[in-house]
């Protein structure tokens, strides 16, 4: 009996902390994503999300705690309601569903990478038929991975095969660089990152695919929307503060993006 009280109030937690009042403390969930997301030298979650998430939390007097782990045990901490928040978070529709999203913090591109040398070169979607791609999932970038699957198919053209990575600890620029797989779908940052972590020199982004932010992602289950526009006009704020991030991004290489009343709309961001 005691076990199932200690569960039940463990359980319902996050639901009370919301019903007193605007959440103080909160946990955003990450995971190794070089550059957008890493572990210091002192075993500390790092990056451009922490710098800005710490200046917001600052503003507006938050406890935050910034947690790394595995990609999938960081989405589960959010799903499961250990965390209220997870980053780097791509939007889609899917995701839309359970998550608010913070206003948009920084650029990022996916592209199609390819063996140095590779007989056939992907210049567009055209080129893919019959190859093999890998992609890192489940994830954003396999979502999106998955769409182009299936326009190809409407379009009548021949599908080609997804290799799903399931770590994200660089396996699909090893595959590329040892002519394992035809393409690789990923992060072109995140990507590169991984290239110089492990010295590899014979892969070539062929085909850049699309350009969409990132962003942070919100369980709706335990923050109002309220809540969100509170954090969302903090971190405007410092959008403006520091010229769309730029000094923040600087080091790492990342670029601002250029929030509009349009990109809020789009992806549904509250902000009032």
């Amino acid at each position: 009996m005691k076990r199932v009280i200690t569960f039940i109030i463990l359980f319902i937690m996050p639901l009370s902390l919301y019903a007193n009042g605007p959440q103080k403390e909160l946990v955003f969930s990450t995971h190794n994503y070089p550059p957008f997301s890493f572990v210091d030298e002192h075993d500390n979650a790092a990056g451009p999300f922490v710098d800005i998430l710490t200046l917001a939390c600052k503003r507006l007097n938050y406890k935050c705690e910034f947690i790394s782990v595995p990609n999938r045990r960081s989405k589960l901490m959010l799903k499961n309601l250990q965390a209220q928040g997870n980053f780097p978070m791509g939007w889609n529709i899917d995701r839309n569903e359970w998550l608010y999203f913070s206003i948009p913090l920084m650029k990022m591109q996916y592209a199609f990478f390819q063996p140095e040398g590779a007989k056939k070169t992907i210049k567009s979607l055209n080129d893919l038929q019959k190859m093999q791609i890998a992609v890192f999932g489940p994830s954003n970038a396999s979502f999106q991975l998955i769409k182009i699957q299936q326009q190809m198919i409407k379009d009548g053209l021949r599908e080609f095969d997804i290799v799903l990575l399931t770590d994200a600890n660089g396996t699909g620029v090893k595959m590329i660089e040892n002519n394992r797989i035809d393409g690789y779908f990923a992060n072109t940052l995140q990507a590169r990152a991984r290239l110089k972590q492990f010295n590899l020199h014979h892969v070539n982004l062929a085909f850049l695919q699309s350009e969409s932010p990132y962003f942070i992602g919100f369980n709706k289950i335990q923050l109002s929307p309220e809540q969100i526009a509170l954090f969302n006009k903090a971190l405007l704020d410092l959008y403006q503060e520091h010229d769309q991030f730029k000094e923040i991004l600087k080091p790492y290489n990342i670029d601002p993006i250029l929030i509009t009343p349009e990109i809020l709309s789009h992806f549904n961001i509250i902000t009032d």
